[in-house]
């Protein structure tokens, strides 16, 4: 959604917490350890680009910006630097709706 949303001239901000911003960290990426349902096998299988393929390419199209959440990064002992470069900041929730003032916000 939020690709498609930002290749369509829409600006969007994402805020990846808890268990999702494991996805994030380099060597999941890498060596592509990700936690997978039987949807996200099959999306394997057939090549799909995955998440972070979708992200980038929603940065590169239009104006998407992605923020890990801190609280999650600190309780897990993460740094910034262990996230794939999708992730433009650490940031907490209070510094995300600074960012997303006025905008409508969608939880999934």
């Amino acid at each position: 959604m939020a690709s498609v949303a930002a290749s369509s001239g829409v600006e969007v901000n994402v805020f990846v917490t808890m268990e999702a911003l494991g996805m994030f960290r380099r060597h999941v990426v890498e060596r592509r350890r990700f936690v997978l349902d039987e949807v996200g096998r099959e999306m394997v299988a057939k090549g799909v680009p995955l998440f972070y393929d979708l992200l980038r390419q929603g940065r590169e199209l239009g104006d998407l910006h992605v923020y890990g959440c801190a609280l999650a990064a600190d309780v897990m002992g993460w740094k910034p630097e262990e996230f794939i470069d999708v992730v433009e900041d650490v940031i907490g929730v209070a510094a995300f709706f600074a960012k997303s003032e006025g905008a409508q916000i969608l939880t999934i």
